[in-house]
């Protein structure tokens, strides 16, 4: 027994290294243990990858989201740049249209009136002879195949001639009307038949007494006529005879110009009128270029544009064959425009004849001193 418990406390003893593999397997366990202890070390690794990874991302959103709301504000400061010049370039567009627009309905009233006026100046100048009650400057006068023949012994006016104050020893005509002194130079070296024809019946009185029967403010007074209705009127020639036109001579119906009133081509008499406008009247001769372009004179085109006149009435345009009526310039007031221009005021019908008549109370003629 002694042996037995010997032998068990030796197995026991033998039994040491068991326990101690126990130990072993506990300290197996406890490397299980260790093992655990490293694999929840992983899963704290695994873990704190993880949130480093979340706050990667959640880093990245934030960058993101603050590039895309840099890009936001960039679009919207792009777009409000584009409106911007937007509004720049529709007002610059509206700035134009309305300069353009401007600039056309300039040119249509420009060419509306030159239009007009032609067609006003045109019917003026042609429409007596079918009516007597025009208000135009004609004197409608019988028609007749017998005309006095112009005289051909003439010469031409030297420039800028009719506008010169009369010389001494120059015999000019003297109006003496109601309304106070008109004085004329007359161009007999020029216009040898009309100025024969206006100083005889000067002579012979014919003028005394008789009105100006037709006032037109800014074109001309007309008088000659004893009827005072613009139908009547004679000649110093034999048979009464109405004589030919003398265009051609470097004389232009420039402002304060004498002319003869007439019922067309070669129908001159004792009618004659003063041309008072101020403003230079082309017709259809349209402008001073055209004007000139046409064998009108530079000087003439100058005291047109300076003096006011109607070119459209010269009589060389008409004998060129262009749609004019013709007028014969005998004469040039050199004294009195006034007188002329408070007679052109004068309150009128509507036939143009002044409602108070205006006289010539004598007509004579008169040498310069």
């Amino acid at each position: 027994m002694s042996d037995t418990r010997k032998k068990n406390t030796s197995g026991r003893t033998s039994s040491s290294p068991a326990k101690k593999t126990t130990s072993g397997k506990k300290t197996s366990s406890g490397g299980t243990h260790t093992s655990g202890t490293h694999s929840s070390s992983g899963k704290k690794t695994t873990s704190s990858a993880r949130t480093a990874s979340a706050a990667k991302k959640t880093a990245v959103r934030h960058t993101t989201h603050a590039s895309s709301q840099t890009k936001k504000k960039l679009t919207t400061s792009q777009r409000r740049e584009l409106e911007r010049q937007q509004r720049i370039t529709q007002l610059l567009v509206l700035v134009g249209c309305i300069l353009v627009a401007f600039i056309v309905l300039m040119v249509i009233i420009i060419i509306s009136d030159k239009e007009q006026r032609k067609k006003d100046y045109t019917a003026v100048a042609s429409n007596a002879a079918a009516d007597t009650t025009s208000s135009g400057i004609e004197s409608a006068l019988y028609s007749s195949d017998e005309v006095y023949p112009a005289s051909t012994e003439f010469t031409q006016a030297p420039d800028g001639e009719q506008l010169k104050k009369p010389a001494k020893g120059e015999e000019v005509a003297v109006l003496e009307t109601s309304m106070g002194t008109i004085r004329i130079r007359l161009f007999p070296e020029y216009v040898p038949t009309a100025v024969e024809n206006f100083k005889t019946l000067i002579k012979n009185g014919y003028y005394n007494g008789i009105t100006f029967h037709r006032v037109m403010d800014n074109f001309m007074i007309q008088s000659g006529d004893p009827t005072a209705i613009g139908t009547g009127g004679d000649t110093a020639f034999e048979g009464y005879k109405a004589f030919e036109d003398e265009f051609g001579r470097n004389l232009y119906n420039i402002r304060g110009a004498v002319s003869m009133a007439n019922a067309g081509t070669n129908t001159n008499s004792s009618q004659f009128f003063i041309v008072q406008t101020t403003t230079a009247s082309y017709g259809n001769l349209i402008d001073a270029e055209t004007f000139v372009s046409y064998g009108g004179a530079q000087w003439a085109a100058d005291a047109y544009e300076k003096n006011g006149g109607t070119p459209y009435l010269d009589g060389q345009f008409k004998a060129m064959g262009i749609n004019q009526s013709g007028h014969t310039v005998f004469g040039q007031v050199y004294e009195g425009m006034k007188i002329v221009d408070k007679i052109a005021e004068v309150e009128t019908d509507s036939n143009n004849k002044p409602l108070k008549d205006v006289t010539i109370k004598k007509a004579y003629l008169q040498t310069v001193k």
